[in-house]
């Protein structure tokens, strides 16, 4: 896997995030325009941390798997802070390594976190909105 073909996922992560993050700025309530920019901020050096540097440096390393879990765990902990925009970035990176090393018991561990963390931050969206 290349550089390259990570960026489809970090957009992909990143316009989920945008989107959750409108969702919940603009959504029933007033919010300003300057609280979603900075959660947009928030996205942006996120997915630069994990597409830009975890992400490239864990393809070149034997612990490919680890990272993936460790990416994946950290999506999951950060559905509390839900409105970062955290979650579905650190979840792309965890499904994409994941998806690495599927045949391996840690990618299958790192996909299911992933897909974990996001099912569970869409959930608290969808509840912080009743």
């Amino acid at each position: 896997m290349t550089r390259v073909s990570t960026l489809p996922v970090a957009l992909v992560a990143m316009a989920v995030a945008a989107l959750l993050a409108a969702w919940g700025t603009f959504g029933e309530e007033t919010h300003a325009a300057r609280e979603y920019l900075v959660v947009l901020a928030i996205i942006g050096v996120a997915a630069l941390v994990v597409f830009g540097w975890a992400v490239p440096r864990a393809l070149h390393s034997p612990a490919v798997g680890w990272t993936a879990i460790v990416l994946g765990v950290l999506g999951l902990a950060t559905v509390v802070t839900f409105w970062t925009g955290l979650p579905p970035v650190l979840a792309g990176g965890a499904a994409l390594l994941g998806w690495t090393e599927r045949t391996t018991g840690r990618g299958k561990v790192a996909i299911a976190l992933g897909a974990l963390a996001l099912v569970a931050d869409i959930v608290v969206y969808m509840g912080d909105r009743l």
